[in-house]
């Protein structure tokens, strides 16, 4: 008797640490979606504006200039740790590419710039209401801009925001978020996968 109820007092910690009402159902998730406005890519790269010879500057009447930059946008892929219900940390990543033509002064087509700028940002969530189909959420991050451009690398701080986001599924779920800071303005949204 005094051995089963010593292996009951042991076992009892265990089960009740076991069974944390904070645990989340699901420890990890991937992320896949698409980003609002690239903001900073837009400054780095010259987006949307043309960029002639100025009319009175003689030194550059014959040089070469690029017309209007496209951008594809910014892909994310994200991959989270659940520490708790209410507590998550992730690192995102988005990748931007952009090209623009090039003319010269003719105005004939002789090539085209590429551009690259990926990412980088840690991210910590707080899930405000999580149930086992739906869940809102805000989130904070800090971290890196890296890119590329006529072979000219850069790299600048980025800060990204997210006052409200949600999701909504269980294993395979769909997410939301309204966003704001460096990276990007505006929403973010995609599928995703926990496990």
């Amino acid at each position: 008797m005094k051995r089963t109820l010593i292996i009951l007092a042991l076992l009892l910690p265990l089960s009740l640490a076991a069974q944390k009402p904070d645990a989340p159902e699901y420890k990890h998730d991937w992320r896949f979606g698409f980003a609002g406005y690239p903001l900073i890519d837009q400054l780095f790269f010259g987006y949307g504006h043309d960029h002639y010879p100025e009319p009175i500057d003689t030194d550059h009447l014959y040089a070469d200039y690029h017309g209007d930059c496209t951008m594809v946008g910014l892909f994310s892929a994200e991959y989270s740790t659940n520490f708790t219900k209410h507590f998550t940390f992730a690192v995102s990543g988005y990748l931007n590419s952009v090209w623009t033509p090039m003319y010269d002064y003719k105005g004939n087509k002789n090539g085209q710039n590429l551009g690259f700028s990926l990412h980088v940002i840690p991210t910590a969530r707080y899930n405000y209401y999580t149930s086992q189909s739906f869940s809102i959420y805000s989130s904070i991050g800090l971290g890196l801009i890296f890119g590329t451009e006529k072979k000219e690398f850069f790299a600048f701080p980025t800060l990204q925001i997210a006052p409200v986001g949600i999701t909504f599924g269980r294993k395979v779920f769909g997410f939301a978020e309204w966003n704001g800071g460096v990276s990007y303005l505006g929403g973010r949204a995609g599928i995703g996968y926990r496990f």
